[in-house]
């Protein structure tokens, strides 16, 4: 069960650039990679009208200990792309020692700089059985109406996640599942009358890391459909690259697909591509509003129970997500995914 809470807000949609570059190699849940020999042919892929690599000289924070609004430098090449705040926001009460977020060394490349997210300590009350949780996550100032978003962003799972995976099987199983990335259609705390969350989250299943996916309305949590991917391991402990779209749609329009591509290996695999409602479905009753938009995104986060937390912590470890390279459009490159 994961207990959520008002998000931070986003409010840019950008339109899509004209065509550059190319497409990796993809491969389906289950299905066999490609080889480079077997490389399907170049796809013309797109420039993001918006692009921030989390640079020191890129991004331009008020107190990094609080909540802390941003201004990052657009350092897409499209004339005219413009910069925007971000916020970051951490639930309340604690301090830097018990969760921050900051511009930070890549553990892998020490000249790179990435956005870590790091929580230590599990303060804010959950209201459920004397558990406690921390939250740090991104967003944006104002709201937006967008029916379809791409973004990419570069992604560093650290290994102290690992520790997780010797979570006692008679221990308490509350809430081991860690959201990194969630839209929301329609925002309970601004009286929508039917806010859903889509969120994407990695958990552990014996002795290995899966992604999942969860879009449920809100605030009473009630699923409306979810899916695990069990064939495709969570990279932990190395960079990969993970593609995001949303298009916003019922059941039979509605999509939502993850691709994530290691550095390890160079091979995109589509880890979610999911026809389904992207809202919640009663706003399609009588007197309901109709489809629901994204209103709201958090594209970097990590949030955890007092179970992931302090179990990892009091393993020697901290956990940690860091993120490089972030972009995103207002709708999809040619022919992704």
């Amino acid at each position: 069960m994961i207990r959520l809470g008002p998000p931070c807000i986003v409010a840019i949609v950008c339109a899509v650039a004209a065509p550059t570059g190319a497409q990796p190699t993809k491969t389906t849940p289950g299905s066999a990679p490609h080889s480079a020999a077997q490389a399907e042919p170049v796809v013309p892929a797109f420039t993001a009208p918006f692009r921030t690599g989390f640079e020191p000289d890129e991004f331009h924070p008020d107190n990094p200990n609080e909540i802390t609004w941003a201004v990052l430098d657009n350092t897409s090449p499209i004339v005219n792309a413009s910069p925007w705040s971000m916020s970051v926001f951490y639930e309340t009460p604690g301090d830097a020692n018990d969760r921050h977020a900051q511009i930070a060394p890549d553990l892998v490349d020490p000249e790179n700089s990435v956005l870590r997210l790091w929580l230590k300590n599990a303060v804010i009350d959950t209201g459920y059985l004397g558990h406690t949780k921390g939250r740090i996550q991104t967003g944006f100032p104002g709201s937006l109406s967008a029916t379809e978003i791409y973004c990419k962003q570069r992604m560093f799972i650290h290994e102290d996640f690992n520790l997780l995976l010797t979570y006692p099987p008679d221990g308490d199983q509350w809430w081991l599942n860690i959201p990194f990335f969630d839209f929301w259609t329609g925002a309970a705390w601004e009286g929508h009358p039917n806010p859903a969350n889509i969120g994407f989250s990695i958990f552990p299943f014996l002795g290995r890391f899966y992604f999942y996916v969860h879009n449920r309305a809100m605030p009473e949590l009630s699923s409306i459909w979810e899916s695990y991917n069990f064939t495709s391991e969570v990279p932990i402990g190395e960079w990969f690259t993970m593609e995001i779209g949303y298009r916003m749609g019922d059941a039979d329009s509605g999509r939502i697909v993850l691709v994530i591509t290691p550095d390890s290996t160079g091979i995109s695999t589509v880890i979610f591509d999911i026809t389904d409602i992207t809202y919640d479905p009663a706003a399609d009753l009588p007197g309901g509003t109709g489809p629901v938009p994204v209103s709201h995104w958090n594209p970097q986060k990590i949030y955890a129970s007092d179970n992931t937390i302090h179990f990892i912590r009091d393993n020697g470890g901290t956990a940690q997500f860091d993120f490089d390279d972030f972009e995103f459009a207002g709708a999809w490159p040619k022919d992704w995914p």
